[in-house]
């Protein structure tokens, strides 16, 4: 069973919020970037909310940690965290604001889910000039797409900028709702790197990242050291995105 890792902001409010934002992660460390950015301002006026959730990594944990938003009372849903990137022009640290999402799960079929358009423009005014900032379109899939191959072919087929697991499950959500979506991932990994299997041993099943495992298949796989250190390299700067792009657009997000 996954762990739901929930940030909620004004929790004692009593009455019914305003505007109320769910935003999805598939790792426990954007959740807490998103929790950071929103306890360093100060509330909105009003009852307005912001609840950042995490239920692990995959299309079908986004769409338990969506649908457990909405169940709460989330009028727009936001995807937010990282991404593997697939325009092989774009470097890691790139924020992608996505003006749709290509599903390329097994039951996707290579629908388009497009977002929201006053949101991302509401978005793209507050991050324009702060980050590096790409309007583009967004792939999910269903597992992780490790090598590089792949991910430029992604783009060759699509057009999508990025990619990542969890951003067309939570758009479903959204639509299934009838309320709106938003999609923003900062690439880490560029189309033309691709991840050594030791950089994705220490991810589990409920967002966190642990470093034991990764120690372990690095005695395995000592060849794997190099591209480990240029994936923490660019982890770093994506991460540092990350944080930059929250801070910036906390603590809605755009979303109002």
């Amino acid at each position: 069973m996954s762990i739901a890792y929930t940030v909620r902001m004004n929790p004692s409010s009593s009455s019914s919020p305003r505007f109320h934002l769910g935003i999805v992660t598939g790792l426990r460390y954007e959740a807490a970037i998103a929790e950071d950015a929103i306890r360093s301002v100060a509330s909105p006026p009003g009852d307005d909310r912001v609840t950042a959730t995490c239920h692990g990594p995959g299309p079908a944990r986004a769409r338990s940690a969506a649908e457990a938003l909405v169940d709460i009372g989330a009028c727009a849903l936001l995807s937010f965290g990282v991404a593997g990137g697939c325009n092989p022009d774009l470097p890691s640290g790139t924020v992608i604001l996505a003006t749709g999402v290509r599903d390329l799960s097994p039951d996707g079929a290579g629908e388009i889910l497009y977002t929201n358009r006053g949101w991302q423009r509401r978005m793209k005014s507050l991050l324009l000039g702060n980050v590096l900032l790409e309007e583009a379109m967004l792939a999910s899939v269903a597992g992780p797409l490790t090598d590089a191959k792949s991910k430029i072919q992604i783009f060759r087929d699509t057009g999508a900028a990025a990619v990542d697991m969890e951003s067309a499950a939570a758009a479903r959500v959204a639509i299934a709702a009838g309320i709106p979506f938003m999609a923003l991932r900062v690439i880490v990994d560029t189309a033309d790197r691709s991840l050594p299997p030791a950089a994705m041993a220490g991810m589990t099943m409920d967002g966190a990242i642990r470093t034991g495992p990764v120690l372990r298949a690095l005695l395995r796989r000592p060849q794997d050291i190099p591209g480990l250190v240029g994936i923490g390299i660019a982890d770093t700067r994506a991460r540092k995105a990350l944080k930059r792009t929250a801070a910036v657009a906390s603590p809605l997000f755009g979303g109002i």
